[in-house]
């Protein structure tokens, strides 16, 4: 990979590849050791993902035991500002390469990086917006299968949270398109309260 280029790990709404913003140059199937997902409470932040107060989105955590898949996205250096003002509310951490295992293809890159949420207080009434669950749920089924969705429930931390039905009317500015039969393939998993 050039030096002008870059590599990070999504985990949440970067698996889904059609919300991305920038030109990327390829997309890899990948395990990640030593991280859990988990929801955390993101502040309101105007013209940001979280518009709106008492909202979760994902993060993860360092746990030693733990793995979760994602996608491994190779992209323009260039396109490294786009991505930060895109994750705001994050702060970038490298990551070795020796906690990847490549799915499809091993790849050899010399630095990569994941976004790791900034810690703010949580709200009691914290939930979990329809739209950026479904962009992340379609992301994981599309390149990980049913298997991948029932993974990503099996290694996400506080998914007790309530669900804000918002799928009608997006609160998430990267909401999605669904198929009748994706919808219906959703609400199994986290079934609508």
């Amino acid at each position: 990979m050039s030096s002008a280029n870059i590599a990070y790990f999504g985990y949440g709404s970067l698996v889904n590849l059609g919300s991305l913003q920038t030109p990327y140059i390829s997309a890899h199937r990948v395990t990640l050791k030593g991280w859990n997902r988990i929801w955390m409470a993101r502040p309101k932040e105007q013209g940001g993902f979280a518009q709106l107060d008492n909202l979760a989105f994902l993060s993860v955590v360092s746990a030693p035991e733990g793995q979760i898949d994602g996608m491994l996205i190779t992209d323009h250096a260039s396109s490294l500002t786009s991505l930060d003002e895109r994750e705001s509310l994050y702060t970038r951490v490298d990551i070795d390469q020796a906690d990847l295992h490549h799915h499809d293809e091993n790849l050899e890159l010399e630095h990569q990086f994941l976004y790791v949420a900034d810690k703010y207080p949580a709200p009691d009434e914290t939930k979990i917006p329809r739209s950026y669950l479904d962009v992340v749920m379609q992301g994981y089924h599309h390149h990980f299968g049913i298997q991948g969705l029932q993974s990503f429930f099996d290694t996400t931390l506080n998914f007790d949270l309530s669900i804000l039905e918002d799928r009608d009317n997006p609160v998430y500015p990267r909401a999605t398109q669904l198929t009748n039969a994706e919808k219906a393939l959703f609400n199994k998993f986290r079934p609508v309260k």
